[in-house]
């Protein structure tokens, strides 16, 4: 095994925290599409919804972002 890939063995697997945002959005999605079958007041809750969770979504980021803080090195891991 080269080097290269030896040193990236030791960086264990990066998954995003589990988040709420994306069945927020999901439901104000499905609520905007039922809007446009049934009426205006289901695509207004709808869209509010949907606007919550893009919110929420990005609020999460920026924490993760925040909590991140500066990386060490380059993209490739080396120092």
């Amino acid at each position: 095994m080269s080097e290269q890939h030896a040193g990236s063995e030791s960086h264990g697997l990066h998954a995003p925290q589990p988040s709420i945002s994306p069945p927020i959005i999901g439901l104000g999605v499905m609520i905007l599409s039922f809007g446009i079958l049934f009426g205006i007041p289901l695509i207004v809750v709808g869209g509010a919804i949907f606007i919550i969770g893009i919110a929420t979504w990005l609020i999460d980021d920026a924490r993760a972002y925040m909590r991140a803080g500066e990386p060490s090195g380059d993209a490739h891991g080396h120092p």
